[in-house]
This record gives C-alpha cells, sequence and structure tokens, in this order.
C-alpha cells in the first residue's frame, strides 16, 4: 500500500515537472495536452492527501501538501499581486504580468468591451452570438472557427447593425476549424485580412483610434496540439509580432522598464495554451503582452469544454492579451449555444502608470 501511494504521488511530481520543460520541449505531443491538465491535479491529490493521513503514512503525506501547495500557488496570479521573485522564479511570469495601477473616476467612463468566442466549425448560434453583441454592449467581437454559412447568419440576423465594420480573414489551406474574424463598433483606421505569418488561420487585424490611443485588435487561433505540437508551438510564439514594440531579450526583460508603445495591442482568440504552457509563458515572457485573467486578479475564468451537461468548463485556453497601457477592469465568460468553448468578455481602460 505504502508503494502503491509513493507511485501515485511520483507520477502526480513527474507531471507537474513538465510545466518547467524549456520552450519548444512542450512542442512534443502528448506533452501540451498533458501540460493542459496540471490544475486538474489537483482533485487527485487531495485525495492521496487523505489516503496518506488515513494510513498515517507521514513521507507520503508530507509529499503530497508539497504538491498541492504548489498546485495552489500557480493559481495565486490570478487573485492576488505576489513577490516579484515568487511570481518569476516559482509561477514563470515576468514581474509586468501583474496589474496596473488604479484609474481615477473619470477614467473609468471610458472603457471596450471585447468578447471572443470560438465558434466551433461555424455550428455557435448565430442568434445567441448576436444577442450576446447586443447585451454585453460589444465594441469589438473577435470570432474563430467560422464557416461562410456562419458569416452569413450572423449577418441575416443583424450583427451589421451592432457591429457595422469587419475584416475576415481568407480561409486557407492551413485553417483549422474554419477563418478568423473581427467585428467593431468603430470605425476601423486600417485593417487586414492576414497579418501575422503562423501556421494556422490567418490572423485579421484592425486599428482603431480610441481611449486616446491607437490600438491593434486581431483575432487569433493557433493550431491545436492535435494538428501537429510543432505547428502548436510555432503559431503561439509568432503571436509575439503583433506586440506593441520589439520584445526584450528574454532574460533581460525583468530588468529593463516597460517602454511606452506608439500603440497598443489586444490579442483575442482561442490560443489552446494556459500559462501552465512555456510557449505561453514565452510569449508574455518580455512583458510587452500581458494576460487578461492574470492582470486582473478575480480567478480564472475556464472556457473549455463547454459542451459536456456533467461537467463544468475546466481549463482556461481562451484568451485576451493586452499591451501594458491598457487595463483589464471586468472579464466574465458567457455560454453561447452550438459552440464547445465559453465566450470570454473583458472591458477594458487606458492604462497609466
Amino acid at each position: 500500500m505504502s508503494t502503491l501511494l509513493w507511485t501515485f504521488l511520483v507520477l502526480c511530481a513527474l507531471w507537474m515537472a513538465l510545466r518547467f520543460l524549456p520552450t519548444g520541449w512542450d512542442w512534443h505531443r502528448p506533452l501540451p495536452e498533458l501540460i493542459a491538465l496540471i490544475p486538474l491535479l489537483a482533485g487527485p491529490l487531495m485525495a492521496l492527501t487523505l489516503w496518506a493521513l488515513l494510513a498515517a503514512a507521514w513521507p507520503q503525506l508530507i509529499l503530497a501538501v508539497l504538491l498541492l501547495t504548489l498546485e495552489a500557488i500557480w493559481q495565486l496570479p490570478f487573485l492576488l499581486r505576489l513577490p516579484p521573485r515568487l511570481l518569476r522564479s516559482v509561477v514563470g511570469l515576468p514581474v509586468f504580468s501583474q496589474s496596473a495601477p488604479q484609474n481615477s473616476e473619470s477614467e473609468l467612463q471610458k472603457s471596450l468591451r471585447f468578447m471572443t468566442l470560438n465558434c466551433r466549425y461555424g455550428k455557435a448560434s448565430a442568434a445567441a452570438i448576436v444577442e450576446a453583441a447586443r447585451q454585453q454592449n460589444l465594441d469589438v467581437l473577435a470570432l474563430q472557427e467560422l464557416s461562410a454559412e456562419l458569416v452569413a447568419s450572423l449577418e441575416s440576423e443583424g450583427l451589421s447593425q451592432v457591429l457595422p465594420y469587419k475584416i475576415v480573414g481568407p480561409s486557407t489551406a492551413d485553417d483549422n476549424g474554419g477563418f478568423n474574424a473581427l467585428f467593431s463598433r468603430i470605425e476601423p483606421r486600417v485593417q487586414q485580412p492576414v497579418s501575422v505569418t503562423l501556421p494556422a488561420s490567418a490572423v485579421p487585424v484592425m486599428t482603431l483610434e480610441a481611449l486616446g490611443k491607437t490600438i491593434e485588435v486581431a483575432s487569433a487561433h493557433p493550431k491545436s496540439p492535435q494538428r501537429g505540437g510543432s505547428n502548436w508551438g510555432a503559431s503561439i510564439l509568432a503571436l509575439t509580432s503583433l506586440s506593441p514594440v520589439a520584445p526584450l531579450d528574454p532574460e533581460q526583460a525583468h530588468l529593463s522598464p516597460q517602454v511606452p508603445a506608439e500603440r497598443e495591442s489586444v490579442i483575442l482568440g482561442d490560443l489552446n495554451s494556459s500559462i501552465h504552457h512555456p510557449s505561453f509563458r514565452r510569449l508574455l515572457s518580455d512583458g510587452r503582452l500581458l494576460d487578461g485573467a492574470v492582470s486582473l486578479h478575480a480567478g480564472i475564468h475556464p472556457t473549455f469544454p463547454a459542451s459536456w451537461k456533467a461537467l463544468p468548463p475546466l481549463i482556461e485556453i481562451d484568451h485576451l492579451l493586452h499591451s501594458p497601457g491598457l487595463r483589464v477592469r471586468a472579464m466574465k465568460s458567457l455560454l453561447i449555444p452550438g459552440s464547445d468553448h465559453m465566450a470570454l468578455t473583458a472591458t477594458l481602460l487606458s492604462s497609466h502608470s
């Protein structure tokens, strides 16, 4: 019995250790999938802790408690501002990942409302998407896994009356479930159906003048690991080129001040990754892009899977990334029938240091 308990605990420890792999090593399947499930190990670890306690297996109990503690620490950035050394060395995120100073009351009156949704091969309900756009008073909607039929249905449901401007990425051989698009209430200054080059669906972008800033917004969907681990990892890292300025050396980013950017960036989409993936943390490592849920400190926002009746969403793979000149004020998830992802909404403000 003692040997079996040790075996389970060591397997959990090795599984959790995958989080510390060098960037690129996580491109080998099934590592991306295993890393995505690391937060869910808290359940088995609690069972193993109880088992060790009832069996009076004190060494195993100590290990189980240590592993549970580490799981808890990895969730803390979603709730609290952490000491810089803990944030960087244990959690693996740069100091810049934490929230910006609070805005004044007058600044709180100015905000932008965003929503992103993976439409599951174009099967998401067009009526529900348009209703969400109205109810949430959206300024920008980013959709992934679109089909031509869903775009037509959105038009017939009146999306253009709510968000009259759109840019649709072209359908290509690299599409993973469909193409991406952006819809906006604000007339874009510039828009491109294709921006960054990556082995996945084309990433359309809009450049908006809002909040007294120039903001480049993108709808992105890196390939899922099931479509090739190297394509998955390369797609994530390619999004670095959408950051507002040239990235710093990641090894020196924690020593360098944030440099004011000529434009701000917002990347919305199903990024098929979480802060547990080394490649995703590398995307955030230079401090030019922040994960909205981490910078908000209001808890995690699981978005997948959303189509299982017996279980709630378990992992957070849909994201809003933003540059430091913007701040997330609120974030929540919404159920859209027909999709296997929750929609993610967020309110952004202009930030100041």
